[in-house]
């Protein structure tokens, strides 16, 4: 393969696929044996070292296929950081508590009653989220958002490679639908309507992944502080279902203000000299 420069990085089906096949690999060989033999309460390791499958797996890829200087290039440009500080704010707090506030008024307008007296405190917000963004949710970003969605948008219009992506992550997650006590097709709903949203942050944020990763923890932790435990409807309103469908209101009204382009075509002159893509 020639030699590219560290401005460059080319994607092919084929690494795209061994993307995959890896976060899937190193994420289950940790993840299913833990989950069949680990009690509950002393399974947060293991979920941490599953949670970086497709960062290790992307950090693999490019490296044995790019090369060392490119590997090096391709984690500064997704670590970007001079980005506007709004970005941050809107990752960190402006979105999930956003969300967690529609989610709330659904979960109310059905039904709901209030468990605000078992909320966690909101100074404690930022103790849970900044792990959650470095460990447990937010570090599987960099694989996700800084390398699959890119090498998708070699093929896909950026709404197919957010359904694509979306049922990928959703799958990956598999055997954890009895931990989480859903199935996989509430989670599927869930997740493909959420990625919608992380794509859109993604590109807002000139393609750097720091707010999507916090954005990511957000959705994991938002929940301790606006509290919605309960089914409604006579359970076909569970936690899971009305989480879907705030994500895919927001979606959905991303989709047409951005014309169905996620905002992906304002970055697209940014990144065109940096992504390639060649016949595998």
């Amino acid at each position: 393969m020639p030699k590219t420069t560290p401005q460059q990085i080319r994607f092919t089906p084929g690494m795209t696929v061994l993307f995959f096949v890896l976060t899937f690999a190193i994420t289950w060989v940790v993840l299913i044996p833990a989950l069949a033999s680990v009690p509950r309460g002393r399974l947060t390791p293991f979920f941490i070292l599953a949670a970086f499958g497709p960062f290790f797996s992307a950090i693999i890829v490019v490296w044995t296929s790019q090369g060392l200087s490119v590997l090096r290039w391709w984690l500064r440009s997704i670590f970007r950081l001079r980005i506007p500080v709004v970005l941050y704010l809107a990752g960190a707090f402006f979105l999930p508590i956003g969300v967690g506030a529609l989610h709330y008024g659904l979960y109310s307008v059905l039904g709901g009653v209030p468990y605000f007296s078992d909320a966690t405190p909101w100074y404690l917000y930022l103790l849970y989220l900044l792990p959650t963004a470095a460990l447990t949710g937010g570090n599987e970003e960099p694989g996700w958002r800084g390398f699959a969605l890119p090498a998708l948008l070699q093929w896909f219009h950026p709404a197919l490679a957010s359904i694509i992506l979306g049922t990928i992550h959703a799958a990956w997650h598999l055997p954890l639908m009895n931990y989480y006590d859903t199935t996989f097709g509430l989670y599927l709903f869930d997740v493909v309507g959420l990625t919608f949203i992380f794509n859109w942050l993604y590109f807002k944020s000139r393609r750097s992944v720091i707010p999507v990763m916090l954005f990511h923890a957000g959705t994991n932790v938002i929940y301790r502080f606006i509290p919605t435990p309960a089914d409604v409807l006579g359970g076909l309103g569970s936690f899971m279902f009305l989480r879907g469908i705030v994500y895919w209101a927001v979606a959905i009204v991303l989709l047409i203000i951005t014309k169905g382009w996620l905002g992906s075509r304002s970055t697209d002159s940014e990144t065109n000299s940096h992504w390639h893509s060649t016949p595998n």
